[in-house]
Order: C-alpha cells, then sequence, then structure tokens
C-alpha cells in the first residue's frame, strides 16, 4: 500500500510546489512591469488572485508533506525523523507560511495604496525583502524536494546556512533594484504629460523660422479670448 501511495503524494508535493512557484515568480515579473503605475482594478485582482494561489499552495504543500513524513515514517522508522535536509525544508516552509501572513497584512495594502516608486523607501525595502524571502523561500524549497543526495549526508546549520546565503544574495539584489527604479526616469508619467500637452497646447515652430538641431517646437496655449478680444478692442 504505501509503495502505491507514496508516488502519488510526492506527485501532489511537487505539482503545488510548481504551482506556487510559478505564480510567485510571474507576481514579482508584473510588480516590477508596473512599478511606476498607480494601482487599478485589474492590478488588484490579479495581486489577489496570486494570494490565493499561493495560499493553496502553501496548504497543499504542508498537507501532502505530513503525509509524505508519515509515509516515510511508517516504512523507516525513527530513522527517517534524523534526515537534516527533512527538518531544513520544515524550517524554510515554515518561514514562507509567516512571511505569507506577512505579505497579506503589510505587503499587499502596500502595493494597493500608490505605485511602487511613489511609495517612500521604508516601504519600498520592506516589500523588496518580503518579496526577496518569498522568491528564495520557493526556488530552495523546490530544490530541496530533488536533492536527494543531501538525505542524511549534510548537517541542518549547513543547509540553513546556505538558505541564508541566498536569501542575503536575493535581498541585496531586490534593494538594488529598487533603489535604481527610484533614479530611473519615469517614462510613463513624461508621456502622460506629454499627452496632455497635445490636448491642451498648439505646438508652432520657434519665432526664428524652423527649429535648428536639437531644438523641438515649442508649445503654447492658444491665446485666450478675452485677452483676443481686448486686443482687437485696443486695434480699432
Amino acid at each position: 500500500m504505501p509503495e502505491l501511495l507514496k508516488p502519488l503524494v510526492v506527485f501532489a508535493h511537487l505539482l503545488a510546489t510548481c504551482i506556487a512557484l510559478g505564480a510567485v515568480l510571474l507576481a514579482d515579473h508584473r510588480l516590477w512591469r508596473w512599478r511606476q503605475r498607480r494601482p487599478s482594478t485589474v492590478m488588484v485582482a490579479q495581486l489577489r488572485e496570486t494570494q490565493q494561489v499561493v495560499s493553496l499552495g502553501l496548504a497543499a504543500l504542508w498537507c501532502s508533506g505530513a503525509l509524505l513524513v508519515a509515509l516515510g515514517y511508517w516504512q523507516e522508522g525513527a530513522h527517517y525523523l534524523l534526515n537534516p535536509k527533512l527538518w531544513a525544508k520544515v524550517s524554510v516552509v515554515s518561514l514562507l507560511t509567516l512571511n505569507g501572513i506577512a505579505l497579506h497584512r503589510i505587503g499587499f495594502p502596500l502595493l494597493q495604496r500608490a505605485a511602487l516608486v511613489a511609495l517612500p523607501w521604508r516601504e519600498q525595502a520592506r516589500l523588496g525583502l518580503l518579496g526577496a524571502l518569498s522568491g528564495t523561500g520557493w526556488l530552495f524549497a523546490a530544490f530541496l524536494g530533488i536533492a536527494r543526495h543531501w538525505n542524511h549526508v549534510l548537517p541542518y546549520p549547513r543547509i540553513m546556512a546556505l538558505f541564508a546565503g541566498a536569501l542575503l544574495t536575493a535581498a541585496l539584489l531586490a534593494l538594488s533594484a529598487l533603489g535604481l527604479a527610484r533614479r530611473l526616469p519615469q517614462r510613463h508619467s513624461q508621456t502622460q504629460a506629454a499627452a496632455r500637452c497635445a490636448r491642451t497646447a498648439t505646438c508652432r515652430p520657434e519665432a526664428t523660422g524652423r527649429p535648428g538641431p536639437g531644438r523641438a517646437p515649442a508649445c503654447s496655449r492658444p491665446a485666450s479670448p478675452s485677452l483676443l478680444s481686448t486686443h482687437l478692442s485696443q486695434v480699432r
């Protein structure tokens, strides 16, 4: 019976990990692409959908993982529980669960308040660290699921040290990317300003004739009707 049940549980365990990991990576890509946009109903709906998918993935990960531990204990006895990699994975998934709660209570409300680059630096750094922990945790948990050669080989402190190193690297990259985003020109805002200028102003060449090299036509607002009538009365 365990020989027939275990492959199905392992498949469900890996499938839950892959679905949640894909949702997290897709959400990170979307957030970076939306970094200069104000939150819209579509963006908020997609964030909530990602939150639901990751929450279901975590629940499936805990349930299938507990069943795998029970099957392993049934087959191997207490020796199965002495595997340091098992407890390292439990620690990483526990951190992912706490991080998911923090994202629900802190991260998503911040993302619904304003554009990412418009938030204060402290709140941006908070989001960057939560995102770094989420991405690193899911990738490391997926890696531990296939790292069978680490079973009963690497001690728990060494595995967690590797995770801490990966997390530190991801946190530095996230903070560096956010700092770079604050310095990049806000092309979206410039495009909106140019569109408003085109709608409310008339473009005319410079007074000296054609604009010279590197000089763009100047935009000037149309003359006010009151000013135009005053000028005509003076001419008469």
